[in-house]
């Protein structure tokens, strides 16, 4: 019994030799609780875990390969095995654990990322890109942030090779990408060739009004939209140099702080967009939405204003014949002078 709490306490104290930089007096304890056969799907993990920071990734894989042939519970194993070899080049390794893990877990976005990254190393360029392409379809806006955030690492660690291999995938899935032909501008740009650079950068211009308006609608934004579209949307905003999209972008503004719970900046986001365009019903909606929240904390005054932003959009809808959404409008006052009734 001493013994199993000696264990334990020592198996608590390695992470806090970890963090502290005291890396051998952790891989001590650790080869410690593995002779001693403490939990060892967490002690092998641990140690595993440890010795791939520690670059040695011989150790680091036995380690993960011990869990996966020996304990029941195998999944962070087998992850820690795929990152480890991916690290190491050893791709058709990658390729196969993510394909195990796949098998049990069809829609997890984290394994589909390492098959088509061993995929496109490996150089099986065919099947990555037929691969992205099918998980496109069915995650849109993670693909697109996946491919450009690989694409960055790549170029800040100077493989600009396989940077370009990302966009050249990426170009058959949005080819039009603003960020993604500015990734592409900055890879010529690092190569020296500016001429090309400068070729990318005017396009940018040129196409990023029409990506913007062909992508993106407008319409439902006070409906629930998922944050990564918002992010999307909202890391675009550096090719508005005119500054046409003025009101979407302080519509997303207003959801995105609306989100994180920052009430007063989406209010005054909402507010900004009304200002530029008063026409439209969207941040009426939005506006009302935040002052009915806002009213709950103890700011009764706040549901008046919310009830004439709910008619504004409601007179809006009249006028463009939406009658679907004008008398949900129309239900969103009924509710809100009926819940004002109850205080």
């Amino acid at each position: 019994m001493i013994e199993k709490i000696k264990n334990f306490i020592n198996y608590v104290y390695v992470d806090k030799y970890i963090k502290d930089g005291k890396f051998d007096i952790a891989l001590e304890k650790l080869n410690m609780l593995a002779n001693e056969g403490f939990r060892p799907d967490e002690t092998y993990l641990k140690r595993g875990m440890l010795c791939h920071q520690l670059l040695m990734f011989d150790e680091a894989y036995s380690d993960f390969t011990y869990i996966i042939t020996h304990c029941v519970k195998k999944e962070k194993a087998y992850i820690e095995r795929i990152k480890l070899n991916y690290e190491m080049g050893n791709f058709i390794e990658t390729l196969n654990d993510a394909n195990i893990l796949l098998k049990n877990y069809p829609d997890n976005f984290e394994y589909k990322k390492y098959k088509f990254l061993a995929f496109a190393n490996s150089g099986q360029l065919e099947l990555a890109q037929s691969y992205i392409l099918n998980v496109f379809n069915s995650n849109k806006y993670k693909t697109i942030q996946f491919l450009l955030n690989e694409t960055a690492e790549h170029i800040a660690i100077d493989e600009l090779a396989r940077a370009l291999r990302i966009l050249e995938i990426l170009e058959l899935i949005d080819p039009n990408n603003p960020v993604k032909l500015l990734k592409e501008a900055n890879i010529y740009n690092i190569a020296g060739q500016k001429n090309k650079a400068e070729e990318i950068l005017k396009k940018i211009d040129m196409v990023f009004p029409k990506y913007f308006i062909s992508h993106f609608k407008f319409t439902d934004m006070y409906e629930d939209r998922d944050s990564l579209e918002t992010n999307f949307l909202l890391e675009l905003r550096v090719f508005d140099k005119q500054n046409c999209f003025s009101y979407p972008m302080n519509i997303l503004e207003g959801y995105k702080a609306q989100k994180e719970g920052h009430i007063i900046d989406s209010k005054e986001a909402f507010e900004r967009a009304i200002e530029i365009n008063p026409n439209k019903p969207e941040a009426y909606v939005l506006l009302a939405q935040t002052l009915q929240l806002m009213s709950g904390y103890d700011n009764p005054a706040y549901r008046i204003d919310a009830e004439a932003n709910y008619k504004k959009a409601m007179q809006i809808y009249q006028r463009e014949n939406l009658t679907a959404k004008s008398e949900d409008m129309r239900r969103q006052i009924k509710h809100l002078n009926s819940t004002l009734s109850i205080h």
